[in-house]
């Protein structure tokens, strides 16, 4: 009897305890932002306002309440990625990869914005990263190939723009792995193969001609059958128009 009422008053103890052991447990990163309802709160906000700078301040207050808070710091490097402001895409996209780590197109826009900063290097790296994760995106390898033809590697371009052109739908992108290709075998002193994708480039998208002639892509011939009226007119539509098709989330 003695010895039942003693395990009577131990068990309070041990519940206690286990309170204590389970309210100590940290949550994982990658789940903390569901239990922290006022970062939510900023975090709504933020995705309800149509203007930039709005967003990104609730976005930033989200994250200020809970640093752990994920989809704030995606959010965040989505509009600081429209602003131009790319180094702020990688500060947010990295943490968000720490939180989220296998998400491909959290890689891809790490990749993007190291390649708008000319860190080719660690673009590939991290479009390397987003392929194993997603072995099937074109657009992924559109810009890795892009990223190879800058940082002079001309073959691995060409290999990777075949991957794209493959499969890919979006004609704009289109046009841009035809321009990327074309300049890897322009490098390799392939012009035959280069002018033909320059042209495809000009067919899908016919602002690339003027592209070519101020790079220095279009012959004299090119330049006589435009004439005058054309080459105003095209340079009006590419100043106005012409522009990288900006990234979506989870293409």
């Amino acid at each position: 009897m003695e010895a039942m009422k003693k395990i009577y008053k131990v068990i309070p103890v041990i519940f206690m305890i286990g309170l204590l052991i389970i309210a100590g447990w940290s949550k994982p990163a990658s789940q903390a932002f569901a239990f922290d309802g006022n970062a939510a709160k900023y975090y709504d906000m933020g995705m309800k306002t149509s203007l930039a700078y709005k967003k990104i301040k609730y976005f930033t207050i989200a994250l200020e309440l809970n640093p752990n808070f994920a989809p704030a710091y995606e959010e965040r490097g989505l509009n600081y990625y429209f602003q131009g402001k790319y180094h702020k895409v990688i500060e947010d996209f990295t943490h968000y990869v720490h939180l989220v780590p296998h998400k491909a197109d959290a890689y891809r826009m790490l990749g993007i914005a190291y390649l708008k900063t000319g860190s080719y290097e660690k673009a590939i790296s991290n479009f390397n990263k987003a392929l194993k994760l997603e072995p099937n995106m074109p657009k992924v390898f559109s810009y890795q190939a892009e990223a190879y033809q800058l940082s002079g590697h001309p073959h691995k371009a060409i290999k990777d723009a075949d991957k794209a052109i493959e499969s890919e739908k979006d004609q704009q992108i289109l046009a841009d792995v035809y321009r990327t290709r074309g300049k890897a075998y322009q490098a390799l002193g392939q012009k035959q193969l280069a002018n033909a994708d320059f042209n495809r480039a000009t067919q899908i998208d016919p602002r690339y001609w003027f592209y070519r002639y101020i790079s220095g892509y279009a012959n004299l011939e090119e330049m006589r059958r435009a004439g005058l009226i054309g080459m105003i007119a095209i340079a009006f539509v590419f100043i106005f128009s012409l522009k990288l098709k900006p990234p979506k989330k989870d293409d």
